[in-house]
């Protein structure tokens, strides 16, 4: 398994298709998640590994330690340099995580301008955690 693999979590959803983003159409919950997304991306993008760790879900942080985190984010930045523009752009919703566990997930796909290079799309999958927040379980960019 590849370091990216290993180092953002990168779960697919069970028999849910990526729809494309509608802002207005956004029920509460997707609403909820594409904003933690974007927080969460927040300190990310500014290379504050330790504060997106901080940030992340439980399931998260089970999977990755802080310093494979730190390592594996940062090398996975660093060919893209720094942020010019991010939209959310398709989502997908479902109930069932992928092992057949109950729960809330979603899975949005940023399309990303960066500095270094054109366009990339980030992925960001979206747990709802027992206390009813939104916060990031796996992050990946192709």
């Amino acid at each position: 398994m590849n370091l990216h693999r290993t180092v953002v979590v990168a779960l697919l959803l069970a028999g849910a298709a990526l729809a494309p983003l509608a802002h207005a159409a956004m029920s509460p919950e997707e609403q909820q998640a594409v904003n933690a997304a974007e927080r969460w991306l927040v300190p990310v993008d500014a290379g504050r590994s330790a504060d997106a760790y901080a940030m992340a879900s439980a399931q998260f942080k089970s999977t990755v330690s802080r310093e494979q985190w730190r390592d594996g984010v940062r090398d996975l930045r660093k060919p893209y340099g720094r942020v010019v523009l991010r939209k959310a752009e398709k989502l997908a919703y479902t109930t069932e995580k992928p092992k057949g566990d109950p729960g809330e997930q979603i899975v949005i796909l940023f399309d990303t301008k960066f500095a270094a290079r054109k366009v990339a799309t980030e992925e960001i999958t979206m747990i709802r955690e027992p206390d009813g927040i939104w916060r990031v379980a796996g992050y990946y960019i192709r």
